[in-house]
């Protein structure tokens, strides 16, 4: 029920806020080099972080609550994948990000597509953490820091730095 509830929210949300449904580019993935089309495909270099939420979070939860059926933990990632979902896309934050108009890094939102994806991607990031220790998905997490920090000059660190003021 929470995971319906959340994902209509997020999709009335973004229809509110009047997200493109996705790009007319005919593509599925944004390349690195191709930062126009970030958060507009469905799935773009920031899949990784996405990816690395949902599978810090789960271990995160499950540590805290070992207890929880598979479902429960699901639902409590898909939840709060879609309240990141809203919070990002929000006027606010976005201009919080504090990106200069001609900053190819740029972000203006989400599309729909892009959106959904991103709470998928958390979902399976999830999956794929459940069965490994805790130590190994944080070592996971710090390469995928570290590779988008090089490979695209972002990731978790850099946003909140700008966020900040930095």
């Amino acid at each position: 029920m929470f995971i319906v509830l959340a994902l209509a929210v997020k999709l009335a949300f973004l229809a509110v806020l009047q997200r493109p449904l996705g790009c007319d580019c005919s593509q599925v993935w944004a390349l690195p080099g191709d930062v126009r089309l970030n958060s507009r495909t469905m799935l773009d270099p920031y899949s990784l972080l996405h990816l690395i939420f949902g599978a810090v979070l789960v271990k995160l939860v499950r540590w805290k609550r070992p207890d929880w059926p598979l479902w429960t933990l699901l639902a409590a990632v898909i939840v709060s994948s879609t309240i990141w979902e809203v919070a990002e896309n929000l006027p606010a934050s976005i201009a919080l990000f504090g990106y200069s108009a001609g900053d190819p890094l740029a972000y203006g939102g989400d599309s729909i597509v892009n959106s959904v994806a991103d709470t998928l991607v958390a979902t399976l990031g999830a999956m794929l953490a459940l069965p490994l220790a805790g130590w190994v998905v944080a070592v996971i997490a710090v390469a995928a820091e570290i590779l988008l920090s090089i490979g695209i000059g972002d990731g978790f660190l850099i946003t909140l730095w700008r966020a900040l003021g930095g």
